[in-house]
């Protein structure tokens, strides 16, 4: 009787090597995430410094402008809708792929909330970073405030840096939660999501205004520090994360 030995079970991979793949797939190719977003702001960045620089020629030199002319900027904000955006976009990319390539649902989804965690920090510590700058230049020369508008410049880089991170992470997770409504029922899901957000928020203010909510609220909010009051919003990014998880893990593969 020929006995035949069965080869060994090869053990899986452990779960934090898994993840990591995940997060190099979105990573394969750089330009979408990691390089042309600092290309985006440069350009944004440099429309408004040929801007201010037109300004201050035109009222014949910066003495004839006011201290906070150029102090109300939003261009840096852009990079919080693409955080969202982008979301959406990797997950219907590269979800049918990572299924391909073996992975299991739950690796793929904690690496890619791994991954936009990541950017989000990465952003908001490039924003930190210029924002120093622009504060030791003194508006690069102009007085301008463009990586840190408004009350932002007065705050010390690490509470920047925070605010930043902390939205960052709210709007990615958000496009998390809509990238799986996305993956699982397509264009049909996702308006229906986005109707459903607009509901909620307009419900949420029409509630306010019935209870008298909003002076209260004003108050809360110019008498706390800022890092206090973004912090609030991890509670909300995490249950985002949540619905993401739940409903991508019942979503199948579409052409």
């Amino acid at each position: 009787m020929t006995v035949v030995a069965l080869p060994a079970a090869v053990p899986a991979p452990p779960l934090s090597r898994r993840v990591w793949n995940a997060i190099r797939l979105h990573a394969a190719n750089p330009w979408p995430t990691l390089i042309t977003p600092w290309l985006v702001f440069a350009g944004v960045f440099g429309l408004n410094l040929a801007i201010w620089y037109i300004v201050t020629i035109a009222a014949g030199g910066s003495q004839n402008l006011d201290a906070d002319a150029f102090d109300y900027n939003g261009g840096v904000t852009w990079v919080l809708v693409f955080l969202l955006v982008m979301a959406v976009q990797a997950m219907s990319l590269t979800f049918r792929f990572a299924l391909g390539l073996g992975m299991t649902r739950r690796d793929y989804y904690l690496g890619t909330v791994a991954y936009l965690v990541l950017l989000a920090a990465m952003y908001a510590a490039g924003i930190a970073v210029l924002a120093q700058v622009e504060r030791l230049t003194d508006g690069w020369g102009l007085g301008g405030r463009f990586f840190a508008p408004w009350f932002l410049a007065d705050l010390p880089a690490w509470q920047l840096w925070y605010l930043n991170a902390a939205v960052g992470l709210l709007m990615a997770m958000i496009g998390v939660a809509a990238a799986a409504v996305w993956v699982r029922w397509r264009a049909t899901g996702l308006y229906v999501f986005f109707f459903l957000a607009a509901l909620l928020l307009i419900g949420a203010a029409w509630l306010m205004g019935v209870t008298e909510s909003w002076a209260p609220l004003g108050r809360y909010l110019s008498t706390h520090e800022p890092a206090l009051i973004v912090t609030w919003t991890l509670p909300v990014s995490a249950l985002c994360a949540g619905v993401g998880y739940l409903l991508l893990r019942r979503a199948t593969p579409r052409a």
